[in-house]
Order: C-alpha cells, then structure tokens, then sequence
C-alpha cells in the first residue's frame, strides 16, 4: 500500500515538474535578486531614499508632495516594525510578498519551460526593483487588488471589469492621478476584445493587425473627445512626457530616455503628438534599441521581448481564449500599456513599472494557451483549414 503511495505521488510529483521546479526556485530567485540589488548604485534607490526618510521623519531629507507623501504616509502607517533602512525594508517586503507570489503560483496551470524562466524573471525584477519602500509596490497592490476581482466567482464579465476599472479609479484619487485615463480604458479595451472574440472569419495574422489599429484608433478618439470635453486633462496629456524629460539629456538614465523620433512642438500638435505615440508605442514593446545599446540591457530586452509575444499570441487567438479571466487581464493589461505609453519617459521606468502589474500580468502569459506545444498544435490545426473556414476551428 505505501508502495502505491509512493508510486502515486512520484507521478504526481513528475506530471508538474516544472511547476514544482518554479515554486522551489522562487525564492532562490528572490535570494539572488536581493543580493543583486545592494550591490547596484545609489541612483537606482533615489526615490525609495527619499520616500524612507519623508517616513521616518528624517529633516535631511527634503518633502516632496503627491505621490511621494502618499507613499510616506502610507509606509509610516504600516511600519510596526519600526524599520529605518532600505535594506531593512526590501528583505521584509521581498519575502512577504515572495510568499504572496508562491501562493499565486499554486493555483497556476502547470507551465511550460519557457513560461517558467518568465515567471523566474518577474520575480527576479519584482525583488530588485518592486518590494522595497517606493511607489512601485503601492502600484503593485493595486493591480494585486484587481487580481482577486478577476478571480472572483462571478458569471458577468462586464460587472468584474467594471469593479477593475473602479479600482484604478481609486487609485487615481489617492495616488496617481493619471490612472483615470488607464481605467476608462481598461473598460474600451474590454469592449473591443468581446468584438474581436466574436470575428472568427479573420485569420490570426489579420487579428494581430486589426487589434493594433483598433488600440491606435481608440487612442486617438480619446485625444480627440479630451480636446474638447476635458482641455485641461488634454492639456497634461500632451505636455507630461516633454515635461518629464526637460532637463534629463545629462541625467545617467539619459541612455535609456524615449526622446520622441519626429521632432516639433509635440505639446501643441496633435497630429504629430499621435504619429510620436505610434512610434514610441512600438519602440516600447520591440526594443531593440536598447539592445544594441549595451549588454546589460539586454535581460530587459528579452523581457519585454518576452511580453509582446505572449501578448500577440493571444491577438491571434483571441477567438479561442476559453479562459474569460485571461480575456479579462488581456483588457487590464492593455489599458495600462495604452497610458504608459503616454507617460513613460525612459526604457527602464517602462520595465520597471510593467512589472508592478505582475497579479494581472502573470495571468496573459502561465496558461495552457500559451505553451509552446499548444502553439504548435494551434498552428497546425489552423494550417490544415482552408481559407476563409477559421470559424470552424473549435476553441482549445
């Protein structure tokens, strides 16, 4: 009889070797990251400095307001503790929420070994530059707060994107203002996904366009009803990456800046304001510039790499994603890379904060649909159709 069992949990073991692989590494990977990020310069941890000393009271910090304060007071909230460092900070907050993430893991699919070094890799970012005392982790909360709203057991779609939306709305009121314009369009996005799910006629690649120039277009109506409906929200839209970026040309992140390619008065045309935002939309999700520019960008470019396409994948499939949670977070997800590509002034600001989305993030890429053995099997079944009969492949 104990030979059975043994017998039983030894398969059972094998059957999710990876997954077991991805829980066992987890914290290995939050262990090494940690120790990573105390050897990286000072100039990484500027606003966690910052933020710390506003916590703690220290004068020799000076106190900025917004979003920073925010911050403060929230960690001075929490802080029963009585942490005073940043190292203090970054391993309590690194293996709570390591824990939080094995946790996340458990109720995963069982992954392929692609998704498992992606998986390493987010955990491996969140450690370094995420769980530590700074805005990032509270932007991580959030989108944590969004997760469980799409797991909840509820039959309509429609109310839990809504209940998603009215969290990023919250947290436009409290923390980051900009984060209005990320729930509205979660909810578009939304939208347009169930359109796309219903058009089965069109092949995957037509998909994968036909998506992109639907994001685009609804960006530019956005632009358009903001000019008239809301001059001043319109007004920060189009001044806030030139604001950003004033001053910054001598900055050490100046490497990595997203200066605009098409130059002119991005602040006042809207035309050339939006020809910027496609570019840079694209330089965002593709690259490759920051891979050609040194060797130590290159885990962030094959991160993001990564992201596009799982991401465009899951455009070609959109028909077939059974999974409604998955089509859920393919909304979320793309309602803040709309905004961010607003927003973000540099690469690594960009990866950085993608991977304060991680709870929803994790959720487009550790499927079944996004093995590689069922991209094969996808591609194959679809290669096998004539064309024009892709509405007759069942959904898997």
């Amino acid at each position: 009889m104990n030979d059975e069992l043994l017998e039983e949990e030894q398969v059972g073991w094998w059957e999710n070797r990876n997954k077991n692989t991805a829980l066992i590494l987890t914290f290995v990977t939050m262990l090494v990251a940690k120790l990573l990020s105390m050897m990286l310069p000072a100039r990484f941890f500027y606003d966690n400095r910052r933020i710390l000393g506003m916590s703690i009271g220290d004068r020799g910090v000076k106190a900025w307001s917004g979003s920073y304060e925010t911050a403060a007071n929230v960690f001075r909230s929490i802080n029963v503790l009585g942490l005073t460092t940043l190292t203090q900070w970054s391993w309590i907050l690194g293996l709570a929420l390591t824990v939080l993430i094995f946790f996340m893991i458990l109720r995963l699919p069982e992954p392929d070994m692609p998704q498992v070094v992606f998986l390493l890799a987010c955990v491996g970012l969140l450690n370094i530059y995420i769980f530590d005392i700074g805005k990032d982790v509270i932007q991580f909360a959030f989108f944590f707060a969004v997760y469980l709203v799409l797991l909840l057991p509820l039959q309509n779609s429609m109310v839990k994107i809504l209940l998603a939306a009215v969290i990023l709305y919250f947290e436009s009121k409290v923390f980051r203002e900009y984060y209005i314009l990320i729930a509205a369009l979660v909810v578009a996005m939304y939208c347009i996904l169930v359109m796309f799910r219903q058009a089965k006629k069109l092949s995957p690649h037509g998909k994968i366009v036909a998506m992109i120039v639907s994001m685009y277009l609804l960006v530019c109506a956005v632009m358009v009803v903001s000019r008239v409906v809301m001059p001043g929200a319109y007004q920060q839209i189009m001044t806030v990456r030139s604001d950003s970026l004033d001053g910054r040309s001598s900055d050490v992140a100046s490497a990595t800046l997203i200066n605009n390619w098409i130059g002119g008065n991005n602040t006042t045309s809207l035309p050339l304001f939006l020809i910027n935002y496609l570019i840079n939309a694209l330089r965002m999700m593709l690259p490759f510039e920051l891979a050609v520019r040194s060797l130590q960008y290159l885990p962030f470019f094959f991160f993001q790499l990564a992201v596009t396409v799982y991401l465009a994948h899951l455009f070609g499939k959109i028909s077939e994603i059974e999974d409604e949670v998955q089509l859920l977070a393919v909304a979320v997800f793309l309602g803040y890379l709309l905004a961010s590509v607003i927003f973000e002034p540099d690469f690594g600001s960009w990866v950085r904060h993608e991977s304060a989305t991680f709870p929803v993030l994790h959720l487009l890429v550790m499927s079944r649909n996004q093995r590689i053995r069922e991209w094969k099997v996808s591609h194959a079944r679809h290669a096998e159709l004539p064309r024009g009969s892709h509405s007759a492949v069942s959904k898997g």
